[in-house]
């Protein structure tokens, strides 16, 4: 995982997907003093805007190279840590609020992720994310590169591989959810995807997004192929994309 998000120019993609990033920082207002985690923080999206709400702001992110971008973004305003979701370099009970903007969702344990958000949050504090819907466009997406990928019957006692697509299941949130937290609030939002045409949309996807970059290289020769696929069902009748992207914001309480 930390391998596949050093792949591609990501900062472009990151700025598509800052409103979802600032529609969650407004989920958790007021936010002056508070001490705040940014989870698999990429290169900044939430944590740019808690510092600017007058936040405390820590950020982690596994990626060495979303580190160094992210701290080139932020400047002192953001203390960075390289370290995952399952594994949170802050001490127990010292953060007011755990965020985390399409993050998350990517550790391959969540139940390991949500304990140890529990574990660095003060009683009563909050946890508050973002995932997309699981019968949404970025998850039908998903599943359309999925057949292109070859079977990985290699390490059977490996990690277990990320399931995003569980948190865009309503019920599947809350029962991640079980264990540590109450007061479980789910949003529907949704985020615009706005291209020229199917084949704008994957052109900028091989080049900014490093899940679509990993697949290209694990397909080889069959990536034009996935791709073609990919524009298909974004722009079914050809034309330009115009999609609104389906994601819940998902808010819990610290039990």
């Amino acid at each position: 995982m930390t391998d596949l998000w050093g792949l591609a120019d990501y900062p472009a993609l990151a700025r598509r997907l800052a409103p979802a990033a600032d529609a969650l920082v407004d989920a958790v207002r007021p936010l002056v003093g508070r001490r705040v985690l940014d989870v698999a923080a990429g290169t900044g999206n939430v944590a740019v805007p808690a510092a600017a709400a007058g936040a405390d702001v820590v950020a982690c992110d596994s990626s060495p190279g979303m580190v160094r971008l992210g701290r080139e973004r932020t400047g002192d305003a953001v203390r960075w840590y390289e370290a995952d979701a399952e594994d949170l370099p802050v001490s127990d009970g010292s953060v007011d609020v755990v965020l985390s903007a399409f993050g998350l969702i990517f550790a391959p344990r969540p139940e390991v992720a949500v304990a140890q958000a529990r574990r660095v949050l003060v009683p009563a504090g909050t946890l508050a994310l973002t995932a997309w819907t699981a019968d949404g466009f970025m998850a039908t997406m998903t599943r359309v590169m999925v057949d292109f990928l070859p079977a990985n019957d290699d390490a059977p006692n490996g990690p277990p591989a990320p399931d995003p697509v569980g948190w865009g299941l309503e019920r599947e949130a809350r029962t991640r959810l079980g264990a540590g937290f109450d007061d479980v609030r789910i949003q529907p939002r949704t985020l615009p995807w706005r291209f020229d045409s199917g084949a704008a949309m994957t052109a900028f996807m091989r080049a900014h997004s490093p899940m679509h970059a990993a697949a290209a290289y694990a397909v080889g020769d069959r990536a034009d192929q996935m791709f073609a696929a990919v524009e298909k069902l974004a722009a079914p009748h050809g034309g330009p994309v115009l999609i609104d992207a389906e994601y819940l914001l998902i808010t819990a309480r610290a039990s």
